[in-house]
């Protein structure tokens, strides 16, 4: 087989890494031949789920790829397609967001020559492909390019770089078309060989299913290691997702639930624990402590989407997450301890129709491009 060469440029944002294409230099638009592509480029399916053959580095993170170009939209310049890499099977799923990533679509859009950038504050507004939203990211430029250096550190990044504002708009919706899929701010589900256990199903940037550490005999501190070893803990938090996939139209059947969405996640009141890199998180610098699920793994932080999610979750009364945060917290500056440390996150809820609305929601991040240059396929 001829070889073949593609230009990519591999980024860091935020928690995660992926590697990014412009839709012009990929030689095809068949989501088909494009999944083989990028399975390819990212060294999936690996059974020994290390991806030494390609891209990836063997955990959900690093498992990605992401698509932009100019966009057509009146209210958005760029369009970004997302596409998550599983690790040992041969899937390439388009169905969510990564928010993460989404902090350096903004700075790549400049950094390539998308978008003619301005001396100082830029705001590029981006069109979400995959879950049909707008992101305005906010960041500074100096020089013609985007500002890497910075004084703002995230949990799970070492060191600090320039901070990334992102504004997701209206995020109410993303998969399902509502800010509550069942209309419920709490359910009820049997799970079989369980039982019945509430949760709480958000869907803000991306679906997410929040349940209490404690219903299933979880306290909410355990790190990624502790709780990826507990299989029957793991297996029963997947049967909950795949159910509530289920409940709100992600899937015909909880058999045939996709693996990255809708998300999981456990929450608890905030506790003190022992962060990765060995800091001790105190339980009065947090509000709520929470650990996620992604591609049926822990992650080691939180996932991006999933922290857009936990901020507006925690600001609609009567959720999950609402009941067990620290009352007297901000609704614009919620402290989320994950096992890489303390997440911030903001959301603007209003009430339309009687019913919760999430206006805006805020997250921030950092970047750093890692490489350019061409992939082999």
């Amino acid at each position: 087989m001829a070889q073949r060469w593609i230009k990519a440029t591999y980024y860091r944002g935020g928690t995660s890494k992926g590697v990014f294409f412009q839709k012009k230099d990929l030689p095809t638009s068949n989501q088909k031949e494009l999944n083989d592509l990028f399975l390819k480029v990212i060294g999936s399916p690996d059974s020994n789920k290390r991806q030494l053959n390609g891209m990836g580095g063997g955990v959900s993170s690093v498992s990605k790829c992401v698509i932009i170009s100019p966009s057509d939209r009146d209210d958005a310049d760029v369009d970004y397609n997302f596409i998550q890499i599983a690790i040992d099977k041969p899937i390439a799923e388009w169905n969510n967001n990564c928010g993460n990533l989404s902090g350096a679509v903004g700075p790549y859009a400049i950094q390539e020559g998308i978008i003619k950038p301005k001396e100082g504050e830029n705001k590029i507004r981006i069109y979400q492909v995959n879950t049909d939203k707008i992101i305005h990211s906010t960041f500074n430029v100096k020089d013609g390019k985007p500002s890497i250096e910075g004084d703002y550190s995230i949990a799970g990044v070492h060191g600090t770089g320039s901070k990334v504002r992102l504004d997701y708009l209206e995020p109410g919706g993303s998969g399902t078309g509502k800010l509550l899929p069942t209309g419920n701010v709490i359910d009820e589900i049997e799970i079989k060989d369980f039982g019945k256990i509430n949760v709480s199903i958000i869907d803000a940037a991306t679906p997410l299913v929040y349940l209490l550490a404690e219903d299933i005999g979880l306290k909410g501190t355990e790190t990624p290691d502790e709780l990826d070893a507990q299989v029957d803990k793991m297996n029963l938090i997947q049967k909950i997702r795949r159910k509530s996939a289920h409940i709100i139209g992600l899937s015909k059947s909880e058999d045939d639930a996709p693996m990255n969405t809708p998300r999981i996640g456990i929450v608890t009141s905030a506790k003190d624990y022992v962060s990765l890199d060995g800091t001790k998180i105190n339980s009065k610098d947090q509000d709520i402590t929470t650990r996620m699920f992604s591609m049926e793994k822990t992650h080691k932080a939180i996932m991006g989407t999933a922290g857009v999610n936990i901020g507006v979750a925690a600001a609609i009364e009567g959720t999950i997450p609402n009941n067990v945060k620290r009352k007297d917290s901000d609704p614009m500056e919620l402290r989320a301890g994950n096992p890489s440390g303390i997440m911030t996150a903001g959301a603007v809820i209003e009430s339309k129709d009687g019913k919760p609305f999430a206006k805006s929601a805020i997250f921030y991040r950092t970047f750093r491009p890692l490489m350019r240059g061409e992939v082999l396929v």
